[in-house]
């Protein structure tokens, strides 16, 4: 657990305090606030009917699915009851834990899925699962089933590969090699040379957009301009950063639920698809252990390009 009080406003700023700047000042109110859930939903994980495990007849499947969704449609009304109290608590200071930060970053985009959502559900109940199936980007984070979650990220995994390849290629061309970001010590004597691959504010447009696309940052418009793409870079890097702190804090990484481990490793650009559990925890320990011991000396750009041009191999340690 982070607190935040006011008598820090004019500290040095850390990851989470970037974070909040960054994404401006409406989600800057969402991270303060105390009132939410430590460590994930394993109410929402345990009513999963996809979950890996479980032998469900037809019937109890699509109970589960009508059980899951509901409880998940509460969970997101929760969410909001919670984001709303910010403002009051603010001005005292506050708490954040890890899950408030995740509820801070996804409730703006969840309460936008939830009307048609919702609309569904109650009319259409039995249709959902295939809407969902179809179209898992539209459904709130907090209605995500676990195969929903793996279906995306094989997806993202097979476009990070085609990405590794031409990532490859950029950096030979800056004059490194893949070795030199396969241990903390050999990216922190890649990052130390000053390699302009490194340095974001001078990034060209296509190193950018290369990036912005291997990590999931910004939005569908952001590739128009090297601008948006260096700023949505920016907010999703301080926003991992923030992220980092609070699982190595919290001791996080061995108690995640399955959806969000594959998350987790998803916005970092570790392949996750048809990945092990016990790797996935692993690859992730390694990740935040790596942003604690060299994030705050080298940025997180280099640990950005790590997965760039490691891809399946193990993240640097």
């Amino acid at each position: 657990m982070i607190r935040l009080g006011a008598q820090r406003a004019a500290a040095a700023p850390t990851p989470m305090r970037l974070w909040a700047a960054t994404v401006g000042p409406r989600a800057a109110l969402l991270h303060t606030t105390a009132a939410a859930r430590s460590g994930g939903p394993p109410v929402l994980e345990a009513a999963d009917p996809t979950l890996p495990g479980q032998t469900l007849t037809f019937i109890q499947k699509a109970r589960g699915y009508l059980a899951f969704y509901k409880q998940g449609v509460k969970a997101l009304w929760r969410n909001g009851r919670a984001v709303a109290e910010i403002r009051q608590r603010l001005g005292t200071g506050g708490a954040v834990t890890r899950a408030e930060f995740q509820i801070a970053h996804r409730h703006p985009g969840d309460r936008l899925r939830l009307v048609p959502f919702g609309l569904l559900l109650v009319v259409f109940p039995e249709i959902i699962p295939v809407v969902a199936a179809l179209f898992p980007a539209a459904s709130p984070s907090t209605c995500v089933t676990y195969a929903q979650v793996v279906k995306m990220a094989a997806k993202r995994d097979a476009q990070r590969r085609v990405l590794h390849r031409e990532a490859l290629r950029r950096i030979e061309a800056a004059g490194l090699a893949a070795h030199d970001f396969a241990t903390a010590a050999a990216l922190q004597r890649a990052a130390a040379q000053g390699a302009a691959l490194f340095a974001l504010d001078t990034l060209g447009h296509a190193e950018l957009r290369l990036l912005s696309r291997f990590m999931g940052a910004g939005g569908p418009v952001a590739g128009l301009r090297a601008e948006w793409l260096r700023e949505g870079l920016r907010r999703h890097l301080a926003r991992i950063a923030a992220d980092d702190g609070l699982l190595a804090r919290e001791k996080l990484v061995a108690r995640l639920g399955p959806v969000e481990l594959h998350r987790a490793c998803q916005e970092r650009g570790i392949l996750s698809a048809h990945v092990p559990e016990p790797q996935l925890r692993e690859a992730l320990g390694a990740w935040v252990r790596l942003s604690q011991a060299t994030g705050q000396a080298t940025g997180m750009l280099p640990l950005a390009w790590s997965r760039l041009a490691l891809l399946a191999a193990p993240v640097a340690r």
